[in-house]
């Protein structure tokens, strides 16, 4: 069942136990203010037997004669009366059929008092009053069928107003619900669209400020993030391919030479085998590097507090070890809290970048202020148009198009820094190369 029915059902349910409740409640009030207009009537209509009527017996044929002239008040024609002697000999006044003597009535006679309760005559009931004195008792009663004709009819318009109320009500939500709905089924149309085509450039409309409107922002949003991410994917893809073809061509120009000419001098052999294991270590490089940011470098790594100058001395230590490369630290003790296996990847990429990228050999240096880093080399230097594009995945700028590497390393800068709430740069050297660094926040 859909959603719109749901809620359409849901409030016509609500409606129909509203409309009963007030129904019940109201014929339930209607009646018993009925009943008692009715026995109201049979107190007021009825004549006083407390006052002293004239009463007779005659012994030889048990005829009773009640006088109701005197202190006794005239009935209403719809008040019918009936008095009960001493004996159980009963005095009918009317036309009307006798009335029941129930055991309440008899239990009156020759006793002051009164009581009132419903009986049947022939199917139809009365409303029966019964006044206790001392010479028997007196009955007024009054029929009950009119009243009942009356509640009657007031059952039948309940009901037909219930299930008026009902049948409006769930058009009514039918309606509301289907406006409702309709932004979730937009919304429920475009991501079955998503499903079946896989395409992520699907129109929602985010017109609105209720729940479903944010929804469908948010859905919106998502769609956006997933389609930037497929972006970055096949971009990915594609220059990873183009990157790869360039090691991969030397590696079989150097197998075709190896190949064609197996009596190959030594020497010349000696430099086949290094080209090819430099280009094989070069590609095994870009494909961790691949790897690395295809697979975001340790996203779920937690954050911990250290010292960012404590980090950088370990990355020094180990390039000057693997390079041979003299690379000076300057560095305070400064506390971020970040992830430490990210930020020393970010950091030994900035060092590898400034070692390859400054053939001089000359002196690399790192500073650490506040959660500052710079790496110092003596390059070719970075220039104006370069400056925003070096932390690009595979951006090469032209003076370093002949140099190894696969353009990815300062991209994983970039990724690590921003996951940590950082920002890098990039900025020419005064007197030739680049400064190139990022920015942690700080702990207190």
């Amino acid at each position: 069942m859909s959603l719109r029915w749901k809620v359409a059902l849901a409030v016509a349910a609500v409606a129909a136990l509203t409309t009963l409740a007030v129904g019940v409640a109201s014929y339930r009030s209607t009646r018993a203010r009925l009943y008692d207009e009715i026995d109201r009537s049979l107190v007021v209509d009825a004549p006083r037997p407390f006052d002293g009527p004239n009463i007779h017996v005659d012994g030889d044929g048990g005829q009773v004669d009640v006088n109701l002239g005197g202190p006794f008040s005239p009935v209403q024609p719809l008040v019918e009366q009936q008095f009960l002697g001493l004996v159980g000999e009963v005095s009918r006044f009317g036309a009307a059929d006798p009335l029941p003597v129930t055991r309440r009535a008899e239990e009156l006679i020759g006793r002051r008092g009164a009581d009132v309760e419903t009986v049947n005559v022939d199917g139809t009931p009365y409303r029966v009053r019964t006044i206790g004195f001392d010479e028997g008792a007196l009955q007024v009663a009054r029929s009950l069928g009119e009243t009942n004709r009356v509640l009657s009819t007031l059952r039948v318009r309940t009901i037909v107003f219930v299930l008026a109320a009902t049948g409006l009500a769930a058009l009514l939500g039918s309606l509301i619900a289907g406006r409702v709905t309709a932004s979730l089924r937009r919304l429920t149309a475009a991501a079955d669209t998503v499903r079946t085509t896989g395409q992520l450039d699907v129109a929602v409309a985010t017109a609105g400020r209720d729940e479903v409107s944010r929804l469908g922002s948010s859905f919106a949003a998502m769609l956006s993030s997933l389609a930037r991410s497929q972006t970055e994917q096949q971009r990915l893809v594609q220059d990873a391919g183009h990157e790869l073809k360039t090691p991969l061509t030397s590696i079989r120009t150097n197998l075709d030479v190896l190949r064609r000419h197996p009596d190959l001098a030594d020497t010349a052999r000696h430099q086949v085998v290094g080209d090819l294991h430099s280009e094989v270590e070069e590609m095994v490089a870009l494909v961790e590097e691949i790897v690395a940011v295809a697979g975001g470098v340790a996203i779920d790594e937690p954050r911990t507090a250290f010292s960012l100058g404590d980090a950088a001395a370990d990355v020094v230590d180990r390039y000057q070890r693997r390079t041979g490369r003299m690379i000076r630290l300057n560095a305070d003790d400064s506390p971020v809290l970040a992830q430490p296996s990210g930020v020393q990847r970010a950091i030994s990429n900035v060092v590898e970048n400034a070692i390859k990228f400054d053939p001089s050999g000359g002196l690399i240096e790192v500073t650490v202020r506040l959660g500052r880093v710079d790496v110092l080399d003596r390059g070719p230097g970075i220039g104006d148009r370069d400056a925003s594009l070096v932390f690009e995945r595979f951006h090469r700028a032209d003076s370093a198009r002949t140099l190894p590497g696969s353009g990815l390393g300062l991209s994983i800068v970039r990724d690590v820094v921003a996951r940590n709430g950082g920002t890098v740069h990039a900025a020419p050297r005064a007197g030739g190369g680049a400064a190139v660094g990022f920015v942690l926040p700080i702990t207190r």
